[in-house]
């Protein structure tokens, strides 16, 4: 199987004029699920993560390329792994290096608690009140994941959580879209993924998921914004896309 890929490109884009419009005309999308990823999206947590990542990296003699670190935004532990020891070659202490900006991440954590995003507990209880089933379906390890829903106390409204620890092909890959369409008993026509990174947005569209970006740390360029159902700019704006499909 062939899987949508895009190369490094960012360019800023006007999310207003964006904001109008929809692949439907503005009629909402009547759905059974919607699928959630974490961070960047629910979670202010990219932007450390990015930050550790590089000065890590610099420190270990491996400059890391802002863009490059970018493009790794999505992806589970595996596909991590394999990028970046093909970028930097034989020899690349992947481990170590990872051991070591974990470390720093947490250490930050320990003093700086987790922000959520702007919305996200009027969404939950939207769908909630629509009846609509949620899941998380994220890159990070599932322990982490259930760690931080439960600190920003967002856990309870979850009926599925899959992390990337638990999925062979990780984004853009769909698997573990399709993964939570299965658990949640719809079919990816009848799901919609919220998402902000384009690795995400791939896996979505790759699954056939209608998928919605809410930006982070990247403004993607028009091209992945065409694949998109919109592109909106926090989470309780989603209130207005989807109602029940029952």
């Amino acid at each position: 199987m062939s899987w949508i890929k895009w190369g490094n490109i960012e360019k800023k884009l006007n999310y207003d004029k964006i904001n109008a419009m929809n692949k439907w005309g503005g009629r909402m999308l009547k759905k059974k699920a919607v699928i959630f990823d974490m961070d960047g999206l629910m979670i202010d947590s990219e932007r450390i993560a990015l930050k550790t990542n590089i000065e890590v990296h610099q420190e270990y003699g491996y400059p890391l390329d802002e863009s490059v670190a970018l493009d790794l935004v999505g992806r589970n532990l595996a596909n991590t792994k394999a990028y970046l020891e093909d970028y930097f070659g034989e020899g690349y202490p992947f481990d170590i290096i990872r051991k070591e900006t974990v470390k720093r991440r947490m250490d930050y954590y320990k003093e700086n608690p987790l922000q959520m995003k702007k919305g996200l507990v009027p969404l939950l209880d939207y769908l909630k009140k629509e009846k609509i089933k949620t899941a998380v379906a994220s890159s990070t390890r599932k322990a982490r994941i259930i760690e931080n829903l439960k600190e920003i106390k967002v856990l309870e409204y979850f009926d599925y959580i899959v992390g990337g620890d638990q999925i062979v092909h990780g984004k853009p890959a769909p698997d573990i879209f399709l993964d939570a369409c299965h658990a949640l008993k719809v079919k990816p026509q009848e799901a919609l993924v919220l998402e902000d990174s384009k690795n995400g947005i791939l896996a979505a569209v790759n699954g056939n998921i209608d998928v919605i970006c809410i930006p982070d740390l990247v403004q993607h360029p028009q091209e992945i914004l065409d694949l998109t159902y919109c592109t909106l700019d926090s989470l309780d704006q989603v209130i207005n896309e989807v109602t029940s499909d029952d």
